[in-house]
């Protein structure tokens, strides 16, 4: 884990006209370390992850990773940095084989090649359980196996930061709880994560500290059960607590 942060956001500001989806956020993210975002939707939780992949440019503040400055720099940049996330709508290529989605990932996000390319590829498949489908076209795969695939293509990258978009959302609980183990060991190989997601209970367990998001604000900050317990954040989701099922 390194002694540094691995990610800060400085003041973080965005607006599209007088809509403001970042109000000046702030947060500091350490390698290994697990972090759920929530929040009602429209909150601003998807222009966080395109502020922090380099989707979107902030009107003001200040992106680093690694202590590095990286506001200025485009996606493609940012990855190659070590910066990598999962789209809520699974974004494979549908003609290719699983094995091949997860092989262009190597080569235009790590910059591998060759049998490097090719090992990173298949130890991400066994880590994502698609081993056994890797010669599939990807349309042929089903939801949980496309979101396994979304997370193999980020996977493949090489990174020390994932952003995890929705990768839950539609699936089981069964199919939920075998996803978090998945997340539960690329944070144990020091990779920095941070999750936003609607289904709660797939957070709670895993991540040290949940952030509430809402109207562009961080709303509640801490541990996670002492955060959904509060005030503010029991409104923002109409009064229902996560002891009372919601998933939202």
């Amino acid at each position: 884990m390194s002694s540094g942060p691995l990610l800060e956001l400085a003041s973080v500001t965005k607006r599209f006209g007088s809509i403001v989806v970042a109000d000046s956020l702030s947060l500091i993210l350490r390698g290994g370390d697990a972090v759920g975002i929530v929040g009602p939707n429209g909150a601003g939780k998807t222009s966080l992850f395109a502020l922090i992949s380099g989707d979107l440019s902030p009107n003001s503040g200040e992106v680093r990773f690694e202590g590095r400055p990286v506001t200025r720099l485009d996606p493609a940049a940012r990855c190659r940095l070590g910066i990598a996330r999962t789209y809520q709508v699974p974004r494979s290529f549908e003609h290719m084989t699983v094995f091949e989605n997860v092989l262009v990932a190597a080569h235009r996000g790590a910059g591998l090649r060759g049998g490097e390319a090719t090992d990173l590829a298949a130890s991400v498949l066994e880590e994502t359980h698609l081993h056994e489908e890797a010669n599939w076209p990807a349309s042929r795969l089903s939801l949980l196996q496309r979101k396994r695939l979304e997370l193999a293509r980020a996977l493949g990258t090489g990174p020390r930061l994932l952003l995890l978009d929705e990768v839950a959302a539609g699936l089981t609980e069964p199919e939920v709880a075998g996803l978090v183990q998945v997340v539960e060991g690329i944070r144990a190989r020091g990779i920095g994560v941070i999750w936003v997601e609607h289904v709660v209970r797939a957070l709670v367990g895993l991540v040290d500290r949940l952030i509430c998001l809402a109207g562009g604000r961080f709303i509640g900050d801490g541990e996670p059960l002492a955060v959904l317990a509060t005030p503010a954040v029991k409104e923002v989701f109409l009064g229902t607590s996560y002891g009372e099922g919601n998933s939202s």
